[in-house]
């Protein structure tokens, strides 16, 4: 499976061989007014927009968005109530712009909070829009007022137990799951390290935070092959 490629705020897009390479570009709502976007008809990737809790967002909110993306990231999940919210709000922004049902797909970045990782309920059938989960360990490890890594090498059971819940939570709902690749993961060994290691626990690719990173994902598995 193809990783995802979230852009920094400011970054344009990456030429089209990259765009080819990834399953779909992630980018912060309010920075998309000002990118450069490739054809939509000819583009080979998603474009998704990524948009805050569920809280502040409205149904115009959304209706301005739908137009030029194919779907929506929610950041902090808290749990199946925030995919309905949402998932209903869709319903209403997508017949008012005409557009057919069901057809903006929704992933959700989960277990970036405590209050997913500990939730008990399960997101199997919360929407037929979800297709994936997305698992930041660093976000995680910021929320809870850790480190992704500690200073002797170990992964804090705050982000183990994060990265549990995001695998199991996908396989229960029978989507995917993507785990992020830390920012620090500058060199082709480290990024085959973890991309093998995310693979071998369960997640079904990873999502890149540079361009650089996903060019690294490229050379890691041409070598593989």
């Amino acid at each position: 499976m193809k990783p995802l490629l979230y852009l920094a705020a400011g970054e344009q897009f990456p030429e089209e061989k990259l765009l080819q390479a990834v399953q779909g570009i992630v980018v912060d709502a309010a920075a998309l007014a000002s990118l450069r976007q490739p054809d939509r008809g000819q583009a080979p990737c998603l474009l998704l927009a990524r948009i805050g809790p569920a809280e502040p967002i409205s149904e115009e909110d959304l209706s301005s968005l739908l137009a030029g993306v194919d779907g929506i990231v929610l950041t902090a999940c808290r749990g199946p109530a925030d995919i309905q919210k949402l998932d209903v709000m869709l319903k209403v922004a997508e017949a008012a712009a005409g557009m057919g049902q069901g057809r903006t797909a929704l992933l959700a970045e989960y277990a970036t909070l405590a209050e997913s990782v500990l939730s008990p309920h399960s997101m199997a059938g919360v929407s037929p829009r979800l297709s994936a989960l997305v698992f930041d360990a660093s976000a995680l490890a910021e929320a809870c007022g850790c480190r992704r890594v500690t200073g002797t090498g170990d992964v804090p059971a705050v982000v183990r137990a994060g990265r549990v819940a995001a695998v199991l939570r996908a396989s229960e709902a029978g989507i995917a799951s993507y785990e992020m690749l830390p920012a620090d993961a500058v060199d082709e060994a480290a990024v085959r390290r973890l991309w093998t290691n995310s693979l071998d626990n369960g997640f079904s690719a990873v999502a890149a935070g540079s361009p650089r990173q996903i060019e690294l994902l490229a050379d890691a598995a041409s070598d593989e092959i």
